[in-house]
């Protein structure tokens, strides 16, 4: 999606034109008015800047992803099932049970800190073992 930054901001002029008179025939103050003006602007610079730095192929990687949805992996041996990739389930399988915990509490959204707390390691360990996991499989990549 390419983003026209003239063509969305005079929508966006059409659609404040219709809200203002709206709010003034309904007896809105006009100080709330030019309030609520300023804090939309904002928002449509945000997502303008937004629409400006997200390229195609980032689009296409989140339609893709939001169709291919997979079920939630529950476990290590789940998420081991799950690689279809024989070279990355090896890379997987010869790595060791921390690791593969530290991967799927990622994969669940946990943050560094906090999986440190859950498996009780440090979280320049943690990062250690993503970095040396993360070479493995790059190295793969290119055999």
């Amino acid at each position: 999606m390419i983003f026209h930054k003239a063509s969305e901001e005079r929508k966006w002029k059409q659609w404040k034109e219709q809200e203002d008179r709206i709010l003034r025939e309904s007896g809105v103050s006009e100080d709330v008015i030019q309030k609520l003006h300023e804090l939309d602007w904002q928002d449509f610079n945000t997502e303008r800047r937004f629409w400006e730095h997200f390229s195609s192929n980032q689009e296409e990687l989140y339609t893709r992803e939001l169709e291919e949805q997979s079920p939630v992996v529950l476990n290590i041996q789940q998420l081991l099932d799950s690689v279809e990739n024989e070279q990355l389930l090896r890379v997987l399988l010869e790595s060791d049970k921390k690791t593969l915990q530290i991967l799927l509490l990622k994969i669940w959204g946990f943050s560094i800190r906090e999986i440190a707390e859950q498996i009780d390691i440090p979280e320049k360990t943690i990062y250690t073992r993503i970095d040396r996991l993360k070479k493995k499989i790059k190295k793969f990549l290119k055999e």
